[in-house]
């Protein structure tokens, strides 16, 4: 794909900025910065960090993926929506620092959420008469970036009509946010991954394939439910949910028995640091699944939505140490490997586990509503060497010779 190393390069840039809004957050948090509106910031925080970085290195990945795998197809719409999406993405980050939600943010989302339905509509077409592995992957999460619409639809509605319901405002959050850390971002990731292994020699069975996406499929469709226990559901509804997080885990089990049945295969392929990489995203992707699995308790639900450390805790577990991480590493194989590039990964992967470690201690704290002395200090320690480290792979990024 023409200009791939340059985006590639730019999303990781786009990262760069995201680390840059979490040093100020943190520091905000722990000292003080009083010129700086804290809302505006943590808003166009997530929204960069789900458009400017997440997005679009899965829209560059995928399109990589279709310039290798669909005969003479017309790269140039994809690279455009690629364009747009950055612009909007940047849009997003300018107007919610200077003014959080208003016309001017509402105008940049709008576009960066239409954008990605066109996406869609054209992955859909070119895949469809593709036989290949990582299809019904990449196909399902962009079906969860569009069904994730409908909570932002929903919270817009409500706010133009100054008509808001509390519990249907929580539900609509949790509805998108859901649909885009275990949809769109998850089953890309899967995608990307079973693809990058069958480029090494490493195939799975249709029959598996298949088996572990439905599965998985159904769990993250059905597992909405799990966001939302607190509005005291029917018996029956309940029970679906249950039923659909158990497949979820069986699905994700078999994921793990086939990647262990693999792994005398991945060793002989790749180098140690790649492996520890792959280890440490399996265990974020695990620990999701767990506990998942244990929020089917009512009463674990509620401690877990009732405490707000909890829930930052789970969000950056799957977006920075299980999503970030991997897409990070995907990117990173796409140029020339170097001993300093490697020290910046190793870095970031301290850094982001510190981070999530203190984070997770914070959140079991919070039962007994004992704080972590310095906690916040420490949180923005750990925020600038995420940021020194990201800032390190950056500047070491050099593009493979032809």
């Amino acid at each position: 794909m023409k200009n791939q190393a340059f985006l590639l390069k730019f999303s990781i840039f786009s990262f760069v900025i995201v680390a840059i809004l979490g040093v100020l957050m943190r520091y905000k948090i722990a000292f003080s910065l009083p010129f700086v509106e804290q809302k505006h910031l943590q808003e166009a925080h997530s929204h960069f960090a789900f458009y400017g970085f997440i997005t679009s290195c899965i829209y560059i990945l995928v399109a990589q993926y279709l310039s290798k795998t669909v005969e003479e197809i017309q790269m140039k719409k994809y690279q455009i929506l690629i364009g747009v999406n950055f612009f909007a993405s940047y849009g997003m980050l300018l107007s919610f620092l200077y003014a959080g939600y208003y016309w001017l943010s509402i105008i940049f989302s709008t576009i960066a959420l239409l954008n990605s339905f066109v996406y869609y509509f054209f992955l859909y077409r070119d895949l469809k008469n593709l036989q290949e592995t990582s299809k019904i992957w990449f196909l399902a999460a962009f079906f969860f970036a569009v069904l994730s619409s409908l909570g932002v639809f929903t919270l817009s509605y409500m706010m133009a009509s100054k008509n808001v319901v509390q519990e249907l405002y929580l539900a609509s959050t949790y509805f998108y946010l859901h649909f885009q850390y275990n949809g769109f971002f998850i089953f890309s990731c899967l995608g990307l991954l079973f693809y990058h292994l069958k480029e090494k020699g490493i195939l799975i069975s249709s029959k598996e394939n298949r088996n572990i996406f439905w599965l998985l499929f159904i769990g993250c469709f059905v597992g909405f439910g799990l966001s939302v226990l607190w509005l005291k559901l029917p018996v029956w509804i309940y029970l679906v949910i249950v039923l659909a997080t158990l497949a979820q885990t069986h699905g994700a089990f078999v994921f793990f028995k086939w990647i262990k049945n693999q792994w005398p295969k991945i060793k002989t392929t790749t180098n140690a640091l790649q492996r520890f990489v792959f280890i440490y995203v399996g265990f974020a992707f695990a620990v999701k699944i767990l506990l998942q699995l244990g929020s089917v308790i009512p009463a674990v639900s509620q401690f877990a939505f009732g405490f707000r450390n909890v829930v930052i805790a789970y969000l950056h577990l799957i977006l920075l140490m299980c999503v970030a991480t991997f897409l990070l590493s995907q990117v990173i194989q796409n140029f020339k490997t170097s001993p300093r590039l490697n020290a910046g990964l190793k870095y970031f992967l301290l850094s982001v586990f510190l981070n999530e470690f203190l984070l997770g201690l914070m959140g079991i704290f919070s039962i007994k509503y004992v704080a972590i002395p310095f906690a916040n200090e420490f949180l923005f320690g750990i925020s600038v060497l995420i940021l020194i480290s990201i800032l390190i792979i950056f500047n070491t990024l050099k593009e493979k010779n032809n």
